[in-house]
């Protein structure tokens, strides 16, 4: 399933986004007749859903759609300690199912694998840990989690 994101701004001016990418937008003053074509054409794709979101017209001059979309998908995002199948269920479902994409999660019983005394919250805590402090050269890895679980038992 793919989701079109209509954002309509107080001063009228519109962008559509795909999944959250940004596609294509209005500048002040122009009409919104071709967005709406594209809008009806990209409807017609099976699966395809639309979203309408009407938004203020940012206060600062120098603003672009990137500032609007963040506040608009921010919502999306998972928070940095929210650490839930959901959470990441919820993020994956902005992209097709045949997006390619690579990752790594790790779960309750990976925790338990490294100190089988951790309770439900201490894992919590430890996933928060874990993310919050992520570090792409170095990634998730058995001594980033212990790291990570020491941390919230001392």
């Amino acid at each position: 399933m793919q989701k079109l994101t209509r954002i309509t701004l107080s001063s009228g001016e519109m962008a559509i986004y795909l999944d959250g990418w940004y596609l294509i937008s209005t500048e002040p003053g122009d009409r919104a007749d071709g967005l709406d074509d594209i809008i009806t054409g990209l409807l017609s794709i099976p699966g395809m859903t639309l979203q309408d979101i009407d938004a203020p017209c940012p206060a600062h001059e120098d603003w672009c759609w990137n500032d609007v979309a963040d506040g608009v998908f921010a919502a999306r995002q998972p928070d940095a300690g929210e650490c839930t199948v959901a959470a990441f269920t919820d993020r994956l479902s902005r992209y097709p199912a045949d997006a390619l994409c690579c990752g790594t999660f790790w779960l309750r019983e990976d925790f338990l694998a490294l100190d089988a005394s951790l309770t439900d919250e201490q894992i919590r805590l430890a996933m928060k840990v874990a993310q919050k402090n992520h570090d792409a050269a170095i990634g998730l890895n058995w001594d980033v989690l212990q790291m990570a679980i020491d941390s919230v038992k001392s």
